[in-house]
């Protein structure tokens, strides 16, 4: 037996000898206790190792003093409890209660309990008191009142190792006002947060970071409390639910960082993890790993404990930042799609379960001054890529497209069209692969978003640039949208080169996008002009996530929409005359070919 637990138990049966004495000496004077007890000695013994035994039995010798709470607390009592009632079983049955004072029993539970509390709780104060030590924390407001803003802050207090300092609650209750959580004031509630500045000048440490404790924090109240810390200059991050703490943070409190397109996003589903089980022990591959969709994927994908995560990528940066944040059972792969010999090589070698194909050109400008090389590197390697999945069975492709590949406008949009009409006729008659195709709008944090050229041009002083007032996009966070891109790789099909649809809410106005940014930024709204510069070449005012004569239809999964209508469906031999003149460069003849194959793109 541990030596610390041998101290501890003779320190309890010392302690509870004694209180049985002086239970008798408060009832009674010196001698009168000192004769009783003699005579009622091996009753003390009894009591003593009674309590010895039922603290043991209910592991109170197992836990640290340093870390005694209420549970120890609660254990001596019903020990004592326990003990004190049988001792007077016992002496009823001995000698009838005679001789024995009636406020004995009372007397020796109070100060049993406090003879045996008193110094593991004087213990942990000056342990806590003494830990003061050289780690400077970072003060720290914490918004909530739930049962996990009162862990957090315990934690931060008893943890020698954490980071921050709770000097303030915020809370969501105006009535909460004044009153404290372990000795930290609530300085005011989130309906009012103008009126905080007055109280935040009255602490001695003056706060730099805001915590939310609660991840179900309204999205209203989320958007006050993020315009609140920009204006005030402190960091804002959210504390991760139960089943979002890694092994990696052992158990800790770590909070995320809150990002501007958290407030600008909807409202995010929370989903079933089970439902991405198949994914554990599996050989992934992504395509364009290194991209803002690809890179989502592969850290979405590597939490779910792949067997191998092979991450293609052409950009060298890219493929370094994103493989330097994984690290472990993945395999970084310099690799252009359009080198179809390699590309084979690696299906070959590795034959994947699983490929997500999202390398593309994406950016709208770019495409539409070069042409032919969307048609190389958008259509013809996913043609190649089908058909290499096709000959090795690969077991299933899941192909990123785009709501612009909806009555497309632009090159960009019309060939992921292309390529959605292509995989839907391989698919029909393949037995072996299955072939997925997932179309969704814009994501907010993307390499092509708005967002990030917003926030710069704002940061300049403006003026904030659209291409028209009257332009709308739909949008998602970056997360939600990988999620239910992994969700969809894992439904049931009806049809083998079905298309999911994923649901994106309204669309949103670019200039209302821009003035919310304005504002959340803290500048003054009179002081940053939004200025219009007219459509780009292939950009259209409203964009649409299907077609109106698509058949659509609800999934098992809320969010996620899936249509098999397989419109302006043109005829194979299309398909090989277009491949084939793009093999051999005939440029002006690939785009004429194109463009007839696609009735539905009409150029704005």
């Amino acid at each position: 037996m541990n030596i610390r637990i041998l101290v501890t138990i003779l320190h309890d049966l010392i302690f509870f000898g004694v209180s049985f004495f002086v239970s008798l000496w408060v009832r009674l004077d010196l001698n009168s206790a000192l004769i009783l007890c003699k005579e009622l000695w091996w009753f003390l013994i009894f009591f003593s190792f009674t309590n010895i035994f039922l603290l043991k039995y209910m592991g109170l010798y197992h836990g640290i003093w340093r870390y005694a709470s209420i549970h120890e607390i609660k254990s001596i009592i019903k020990s004592v409890s326990i003990s004190i009632l049988l001792l007077l079983g016992i002496f009823f049955l001995v000698f009838r209660l005679e001789d024995i004072p009636r406020s004995f029993p009372i007397l020796l539970f109070i100060i049993s309990i406090f003879s045996v509390t008193s110094p593991r709780v004087f213990y942990r104060i000056l342990k806590d008191y003494l830990k003061k030590d050289n780690l400077k924390k970072v003060p720290i407001l914490v918004v909530g009142d739930s049962p996990t803003t009162e862990n957090f802050i315990r934690f931060s207090k008893q943890d020698d190792n954490s980071l921050y300092e709770v000097v303030g609650i915020i809370s969501f209750k105006e009535s909460s006002i004044g009153r404290r959580i372990h000795n930290i004031p609530i300085l005011g509630s989130t309906n009012k947060l103008e009126s905080l500045n007055e109280s935040l000048k009255k602490i001695k440490k003056s706060p730099q970071r805001i915590i939310i404790s609660d991840s179900k924090v309204k999205s209203e109240t989320l958007e006050s409390l993020y315009i609140f810390s920009k204006q005030n200059g402190l960091a804002i991050g959210m504390l991760p639910s139960v089943s979002e703490i890694s092994i990696k943070d052992q158990g800790q409190f770590i909070p995320k960082q809150i990002i501007i397109e958290d407030i600008l996003g909807r409202k995010q589903k929370v989903n079933d993890p089970k439902l991405l089980k198949d994914i554990e022990g599996k050989i992934i591959l992504v395509t364009g790993a290194g991209g803002s969709i690809g890179s989502e994927l592969c850290k979405q994908i590597h939490r779910l404990k792949p067997k191998l995560l092979i991450l293609l990528e052409q950009n060298e940066y890219n493929l370094f930042k994103i493989s330097s944040q994984l690290k472990e059972n993945i395999l970084p792969s310099l690799t252009d799609i359009k080198d179809f010999s390699k590309m084979e090589d690696i299906l070959r070698k590795f034959k994947p379960d699983y490929i997500f194909h999202t390398a593309a050109l994406k950016h709208i400008t770019f495409v539409e001054t070069d042409p032919i090389e969307a048609l190389h590197t958008n259509f013809l390697a996913t043609v190649k890529l089908c058909q290499l999945c096709k000959f090795l069975k690969i077991k299933k492709i899941v192909f990123i497209s785009t709501d612009k590949a909806v009555n497309p406008s632009n090159i960009m949009g019309a060939s992921k069209r292309l390529c959605e009409k292509y995989i839907q006729k391989i698919a029909s008659k393949e037995k072996d692969t299955l072939f997925t195709i997932v179309r969704f709008g814009n994501v907010l944090g993307s390499t092509g978003s708005v967002v990030p050229v917003f926030e710069k041009q704002i940061s300049e002083g403006g003026p904030v640039k659209i291409t028209h007032p009257k332009i709308r996009r739909f949008f998602m966070t970056i997360r939600e949208a990988v999620e239910l891109v992994l969700i969809s790789s894992q439904l049931q099909i009806s049809h083998n080169g079905e298309i999911f649809i994923l649901e994106m809410g309204d669309p949103i106005y670019i200039k209302d996008l821009a003035k919310k940014m304005i504002i959340l930024s803290g500048a003054d709204e009179k002081n940053i002009k939004i200025q219009f510069t007219g459509l780009r070449k292939g950009e259209k005012i409203n964009e649409e996530l299907f077609f109106k004569s698509e058949q659509i239809n609800k999934t098992s999964i809320k969010g996620i929409l899936s249509t098999t209508s397989k419109l302006f469906s043109p005829k194979n031999s299309d398909f090989d005359k277009l491949i084939k003149l793009i093999t051999n460069k005939r440029n002006k003849n690939s785009l004429e070919i194109f463009e007839k194959m696609l009735p539905e793109y009409k150029k704005e």
